[in-house]
Protein backbone atom coordinates (compact mmCIF):
# COMPACT_ATOMS: atom_id res chain seq x y z
CA UNK A 1 0.00 0.00 0.00
CA UNK A 2 2.92 2.66 0.80
CA UNK A 3 4.67 1.80 -2.67
CA UNK A 4 0.81 2.22 -4.08
CA UNK A 5 0.42 5.51 -2.37
CA UNK A 6 4.16 6.99 -3.38
CA UNK A 7 3.50 6.30 -6.92
CA UNK A 8 -0.02 8.01 -6.82
CA UNK A 9 1.63 10.58 -5.43
CA UNK A 10 3.76 11.07 -7.95
CA UNK A 11 1.60 11.02 -10.48
CA UNK A 12 -0.66 13.77 -9.14
CA UNK A 13 3.06 15.92 -9.08
CA UNK A 14 3.48 14.92 -12.48
CA UNK A 15 0.13 15.91 -13.94
CA UNK A 16 0.36 19.25 -12.44
CA UNK A 17 3.88 19.55 -13.83
CA UNK A 18 2.41 19.02 -17.08
CA UNK A 19 0.02 21.37 -16.80
CA UNK A 20 1.93 23.71 -15.94
CA UNK A 21 4.61 23.18 -18.87
CA UNK A 22 1.43 22.81 -21.00
CA UNK A 23 0.50 26.50 -19.90
CA UNK A 24 3.90 27.92 -20.44
CA UNK A 25 4.18 26.49 -23.74
CA UNK A 26 0.76 27.74 -24.71
CA UNK A 27 2.02 31.10 -24.00
CA UNK A 28 5.31 31.05 -26.37
CA UNK A 29 2.86 31.27 -30.13
CA UNK A 30 0.34 33.01 -31.36
CA UNK A 31 -0.01 35.76 -29.21
CA UNK A 32 1.21 39.75 -29.10
CA UNK A 33 2.50 41.01 -26.28
CA UNK A 34 1.78 44.63 -25.45
CA UNK A 35 5.22 45.67 -26.60
CA UNK A 36 4.92 44.42 -30.27
CA UNK A 37 1.78 46.10 -30.48
CA UNK A 38 3.28 49.20 -29.35
CA UNK A 39 6.21 48.49 -31.30
CA UNK A 40 3.65 47.77 -34.58
CA UNK A 41 1.51 50.38 -33.85
CA UNK A 42 4.40 53.19 -34.17
CA UNK A 43 6.06 51.65 -37.09
CA UNK A 44 2.15 51.81 -38.54
CA UNK A 45 1.60 55.31 -37.47
CA UNK A 46 4.99 56.53 -38.72
CA UNK A 47 4.69 55.06 -42.27
CA UNK A 48 0.90 56.28 -42.40
CA UNK A 49 2.12 59.97 -41.54
CA UNK A 50 5.07 60.22 -44.16
CA UNK A 51 2.29 58.82 -46.79
CA UNK A 52 0.54 61.48 -45.59
CA UNK A 53 3.21 63.78 -45.50
CA UNK A 54 4.65 63.11 -49.05
CA UNK A 55 1.62 61.78 -50.98
CA UNK A 56 -1.26 64.46 -49.66
CA UNK A 57 0.84 67.60 -48.32
CA UNK A 58 3.15 67.01 -50.66
CA UNK A 59 5.67 68.67 -47.81
CA UNK A 60 8.23 65.93 -48.33
CA UNK A 61 9.14 65.36 -51.77
CA UNK A 62 7.87 61.38 -52.78
CA UNK A 63 10.89 59.93 -53.33
CA UNK A 64 12.51 60.56 -50.03
CA UNK A 65 8.93 59.46 -48.42
CA UNK A 66 8.85 56.41 -50.24
CA UNK A 67 12.47 55.27 -49.36
CA UNK A 68 11.99 56.17 -45.82
CA UNK A 69 8.70 54.09 -45.55
CA UNK A 70 10.55 51.05 -47.04
CA UNK A 71 13.16 51.48 -43.93
CA UNK A 72 10.57 51.62 -41.63
CA UNK A 73 9.15 48.19 -43.38
CA UNK A 74 12.84 46.70 -43.05
CA UNK A 75 12.85 47.62 -39.58
CA UNK A 76 9.60 46.08 -38.69
CA UNK A 77 10.95 42.62 -40.76
CA UNK A 78 13.67 42.99 -38.23
CA UNK A 79 12.13 43.34 -35.29
CA UNK A 80 9.68 40.46 -36.90
CA UNK A 81 13.06 38.20 -36.85
CA UNK A 82 14.74 39.23 -33.40
CA UNK A 83 10.97 38.17 -31.92
CA UNK A 84 11.00 35.08 -33.72
CA UNK A 85 14.37 34.20 -32.79
CA UNK A 86 13.86 35.07 -28.79
CA UNK A 87 10.68 32.82 -29.23
CA UNK A 88 12.11 29.79 -30.63
CA UNK A 89 15.12 30.86 -28.12
CA UNK A 90 12.35 30.04 -25.33
CA UNK A 91 11.12 26.96 -27.30
CA UNK A 92 14.01 25.08 -27.28
CA UNK A 93 14.99 26.04 -23.32
CA UNK A 94 11.57 24.53 -22.82
CA UNK A 95 11.63 21.66 -24.56
CA UNK A 96 14.90 20.72 -23.64
CA UNK A 97 13.59 20.61 -19.85
CA UNK A 98 11.23 18.84 -20.74
CA UNK A 99 13.36 16.32 -22.35
CA UNK A 100 15.70 16.36 -18.75
CA UNK A 101 12.76 16.01 -16.91
CA UNK A 102 11.35 13.06 -19.54
CA UNK A 103 14.77 11.38 -18.63
CA UNK A 104 14.51 11.77 -14.82
CA UNK A 105 10.96 9.99 -15.10
CA UNK A 106 12.23 7.37 -17.37
CA UNK A 107 14.73 6.45 -14.27
CA UNK A 108 11.96 6.56 -11.51
CA UNK A 109 9.88 4.53 -13.41
CA UNK A 110 12.52 1.63 -14.26
CA UNK A 111 14.00 2.07 -10.94
CA UNK A 112 9.71 1.24 -9.32
CA UNK A 113 9.69 -0.91 -12.18
CA UNK A 114 12.52 -3.13 -10.44
CA UNK A 115 10.88 -2.35 -7.06
CA UNK A 116 7.88 -4.34 -8.28
CA UNK A 117 9.38 -7.15 -9.49
CA UNK A 118 11.74 -7.41 -6.68
CA UNK A 119 8.86 -7.47 -4.43
CA UNK A 120 6.83 -9.91 -6.53
CA UNK A 121 9.71 -12.45 -6.29
CA UNK A 122 10.36 -11.96 -3.13
CA UNK A 123 6.63 -13.16 -2.35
Amino acid sequence: MDNQEKLLEELEEFKKEKDRVKEIVGKIGGKDNIQNKRVNMLLIGMIAALLFAGGVLRKIPLNVTMYCAMMIGIVKIIWLLYEMSRANHFQYWILSTIEIRINEISGRIKRIEKSIEELKNGD
